[in-house]
């Protein structure tokens, strides 16, 4: 069972994405242990806006089962944990651990895969089902 820490937000690039307008925007949820680095990679770094930043908790399906009650009267949205062990750089390899709405996920697997070459990707990847609850 997991409960982590997390924020959810919105993302926009700055040339836009090609296939949306130019002001389309995508959510992303980012553990908390990471957000203020990956904050400052995507402003400073890449030039992308971060905004409609909350704090919430994501719970795998177990987890989520065992405590819905607590949080009745609060939206949850469906999040997907995609995790695997790449091995580019190192034998012992390094754990990618994302999260995705589950709504698109297809559409967000097919574009965030190829930033890693499938030959490195030691056991397959593996996908948990959990919930996403704002504060």
């Amino acid at each position: 069972m997991k409960r982590i820490e997390m924020y959810r937000c919105m993302v926009r690039s700055p040339q836009g994405d090609k296939r949306q307008n130019k002001d389309a925007a995508s959510t992303r949820y980012i553990p908390s242990e990471i957000f203020r680095l990956w904050r400052y990679l995507m402003e400073q770094i890449k030039g992308f806006e971060v905004f409609d930043i909350a704090t919430g908790l994501w719970f795998d399906e177990e987890m989520y089962e065992k405590s819905k009650s607590d949080f009745a009267n609060r939206k949850s949205e469906r999040v997907i944990e995609i995790s695997f062990s790449y091995c580019q750089d190192t034998t012992v390899g390094r754990p990618v651990i994302r999260y995705f709405p589950k709504d698109g996920l297809d559409e967000i697997m097919d574009v965030f895969i190829k930033n890693f070459s499938k030959k490195h990707i030691r056991g397959g990847t593996s996908q948990t089902r959990g919930y996403f609850i704002a504060n």
